[in-house]
């Protein structure tokens, strides 16, 4: 077992009578990026605050390095929690707020300092080691926080929306530098974030939570390539959700349309399933090609997304589906809203879906 490595075990939150985790079993492996996603609501922050001690746990185990720290405060579990504030004091310069936990300890003025502009060049902020919070910019603000917590070499650093006040562009490069900066220590990061873009960035492993509960946990590619339930293909974006009934030719959808499935879907008591289909693997077309539905769906609205076209449209039958085409195929053959277009996927892209929580907002 890596050094770092965090499980929790049949871990509940309750409020009184609300319930904001339910029973949730997770591993993360030592020296790995976890990223917990999910709407806001979803429990993805409490978990983290219970990882870190600050919030009790209402039933299950809390293991950090196969030693149970359900019951251990924050200061004995080997954590340290960055806040999505920041929370940096403002009487105090960039380098006393990284060095101000060591001198709590008893450490001297000459060690901690030491070690605090160490912790600072790791994060690229030595130069402002005078500056107090003030003075600084979020992104900088955020380079300190980080190095403040960790300067007593954690084994588990837990990031709670670090990026959300950040805007887009230095969004962008604080993602590459706690990325760096993961790697080079080799210490677990995991990091509570919305931002799917954001998780499949800088995530080994990316927890996706709704209500609650644990709906998928896997890498990016395969939260992206295979989401297992409705919620997750709806909540990462870019796929649509065909429900129907299951028959022993496929699924059959609204008016008798069918599916043909390369693998089955997990039905309900009445055989009613669903399965996921990217938006960029549906070929369109303003003529029949050999794959395509026998029938044309009607273009509803066209959207230019630069490196691809955002393509809506409705059969008859009510059977909706968004489309990603390349720009290039596109102005090959332009479609507008109100046009009639043909569509197709191979059997194989289709993705079935076992039964899940609420479905998030669709495309």
């Amino acid at each position: 077992m890596k050094k770092g490595s965090v499980e929790l075990v049949g871990v509940v939150k309750r409020y009184g009578e609300s319930t904001a985790v339910r029973n949730i079993d997770l591993h993360i492996e030592g020296g790995s990026y976890c990223c917990l996603l999910g709407p806001s609501g979803c429990g993805k922050s409490t978990t983290l605050r219970m990882i870190a001690g600050h919030e009790s746990v209402s039933e299950g185990d809390i293991l950090l390095n196969n030693r149970n720290v359900t019951t251990l405060p924050p200061r004995k579990r080997g954590t340290a929690l960055m806040f999505q504030n920041y929370a940096l004091f403002p009487h105090l310069n960039s380098l006393d707020n990284v060095a101000f936990s060591l001198k709590i300890a008893g450490v001297s003025r000459q060690e901690r300092h030491s070690r605090a502009l160490e912790m600072l060049k790791l994060v690229n902020m030595e130069s402002f080691f005078e500056a107090f919070p003030e003075q600084l910019s979020g992104g900088q603000q955020q380079r300190v926080a980080l190095a403040r917590a960790l300067i007593n070499q954690p084994e588990v650093i837990l990031l709670d929306e670090p990026l959300s006040a950040l805007d887009p562009f230095l969004r962008t490069r604080m993602r590459a530098e706690l990325k760096r900066i993961q790697q080079q220590l080799g210490i677990t990061f995991i990091h509570v974030t919305h931002s799917q873009e954001e998780a499949f960035a800088l995530a080994d492993q990316v927890v996706v939570m709704n209500n609650g509960y644990i709906e998928q946990v896997d890498k990016p590619i395969g939260i992206f390539s295979r989401p297992s339930t409705a919620f997750v293909a709806s909540f990462i974006g870019g796929h649509n959700i065909i429900e129907g009934t299951l028959t022993d030719s496929g699924l059959t959808t609204g008016d008798e349309r069918l599916i043909r499935l390369e693998s089955t879907p997990l039905g309900d008591t009445d055989n009613k399933a669903a399965v996921s289909l990217r938006c960029d693997r549906i070929q369109i077309s303003p003529q029949p090609f050999e794959s395509a539905q026998p029938d044309p769906m009607r273009v509803e609205s066209v959207e230019y997304q630069g490196s691809y076209v955002h393509l809506r449209g409705q059969f008859s039958d009510g059977l909706g589906l968004s489309v990603f085409q390349s720009d290039a195929d596109y102005l090959a053959a332009p479609l507008n809203a109100g046009d009639q277009a043909f569509v197709g996927w191979r059997h194989t892209d289709l993705n079935p879906l076992r039964p899940g929580s609420d479905i998030a907002p669709g495309l």
